[in-house]
């Protein structure tokens, strides 16, 4: 029975995650096809038994967790408020009914949930100073601070750990920066990703104030994964790609022809480029192409290969082709990466351990 049941991957259907989604997915060689952006299902060609489903972000955890899809991607801050926990000790011991994470930070979707007040509470910048003022409405204006949210759990969470309980936590209509300048409400915690929309609006970011970072991360249902083998091998499958992606990201294949006399010199430029270049190049290594006699001297050809830690910066990318070049260095080619294997998938043997400890 459980291989007629079909394996579902469930997505974003809206906004920005839903771009990044795909865009992702596309990247690691999952490209969804989908021919109409307003279809609710479509497929993976690389992957045809995995059905896609286009939901909303915040449904995603529990359709996982109520086994309708086997597998999800959703912000990390959703998840958390879903658990009603930020808190990522713990994670690992499958104590949360059948919902896991396979990979918490996929390198997309960053934000940070926050508390902003308004920039007139020039006496307030710490979570200390809101503890005060709390008790000073109590005390003198006989009422509460009232928190506009749309993560009552986790907002909730973070007052208790910093002893803040004269409060209210109310989830109005719209947008909730507009809370405080209308008095629903006097300070709020939202997700921002610059902190624009709320310098704009008067609003200030507690200097220690961050309840939660966030980025896309994916989910599984463990008990789906325990009684169908098929949604297993197509999970490893996805967890492969996706880790050999990112293990390539801002990373490309640096190869260069040396004419060197020997090998000892050869590794002396070795030691000397990886210095050097400490942390934009690593497993700097060489080998010899061919041998050339001429007179007593014996000169050898030699490639130079590794694999250069970069992303976009021009100056970091000249520094590496200037240092190779002062070394004797020709035909420099810098090719990026796609996909970066290792000898076994670290998150791919992660999970198999970790569904034989929750069985």
């Amino acid at each position: 029975m459980n291989s007629e049941r079909e394996i579902r991957l469930a997505l974003p259907g809206k906004g920005t995650l839903e771009s990044g989604t795909l865009a992702f997915l596309s990247e690691c060689g999952l490209k969804v096809n989908r021919s109409n952006p307003r279809q609710y299902l479509a497929r993976i060609s690389s992957v045809p038994d995995l059905e896609v489903v286009f939901q909303r972000a915040a449904d995603i955890p529990a359709l996982v967790q109520d086994g309708d899809a086997t597998l999800g991607i959703t912000g990390y801050d959703i998840l958390a408020e879903h658990r009603g926990n930020g808190e990522e000790e713990g994670e690992e011991e499958g104590d949360d009914d059948d919902l896991i994470v396979l990979e918490r930070d996929l390198g997309y979707g960053s934000c940070r949930l926050v508390v902003a007040v308004p920039e007139t509470w020039i006496d307030v910048s710490t979570c200390a100073d809101l503890w005060h003022l709390a008790g000073y409405y109590a005390t003198h204006k006989r009422r509460v601070l009232r928190i506009a949210t749309k993560y009552p759990a986790l907002t909730g969470q973070f007052l208790r750990r910093h002893g803040i309980t004269h409060c209210k936590i109310i989830s109005p209509h719209g947008a909730l920066e507009a809370a405080p300048l209308t008095d629903t409400a006097d300070l709020i915690v939202d997700l921002t990703e610059t902190g624009t929309t709320l310098r704009e609006n008067r609003l200030k970011l507690l200097d220690d104030g961050v309840v939660l970072r966030s980025q896309a991360c994916l989910i599984a249902n463990a008990r789906l994964l325990r009684q169908d083998k098929r949604a297993l091998h197509l999970t490893s499958i996805m967890l492969e790609l996706i880790e050999a992606r990112m293990q390539a990201r801002n990373r490309s294949m640096l190869t260069a022809s040396m004419q060197v006399e020997s090998a000892d010199e050869m590794q002396r430029i070795c030691t000397r480029v990886n210095q050097r270049l400490q942390g934009l190049v690593s497993n700097l290594e060489f080998q010899v192409l061919s041998s050339e006699g001429q007179h007593k001297a014996s000169y050898h050809a030699y490639t130079l290969s590794g694999v250069v830690n970069v992303g976009s910066s021009a100056s970091e990318l000249l520094e590496i082709v200037a240092t190779l070049r002062s070394e004797g260095a020709t035909h420099i080619n810098i090719t990026p990466l796609t996909f970066r294997f290792a000898g076994e998938a670290v998150n791919v043997r992660a999970l198999r351990e970790r569904l034989k400890r929750i069985q």
